[in-house]
């Protein structure tokens, strides 16, 4: 399953906006800040943590197709 860069998400302590704009400010946040970043969607996985978050904007930043989480 592939995850849409147009899903409103919810992006911790930050409030709701779309996924890749959440992806972005979290890579944007402080090392401190970037471990607790914590993004919530309503499909699976419903959380992703910031590994999985750094993960989804090196392949969207390489001009990769949205990429399906585990």
């Amino acid at each position: 399953m592939a995850l849409d860069p147009e899903e409103l998400v919810t992006l911790s302590g930050h409030g709701t906006m779309k996924l890749c704009s959440a992806v972005t400010r979290a890579m944007l946040l402080l090392p401190k800040e970037r471990k607790r970043a914590k993004i919530v969607r309503e499909g699976e996985p419903a959380i992703l943590n910031f590994q999985q978050i750094k993960e989804l904007s090196a392949q969207w930043q390489h001009g990769l197709e949205p990429m399906g989480l585990p």
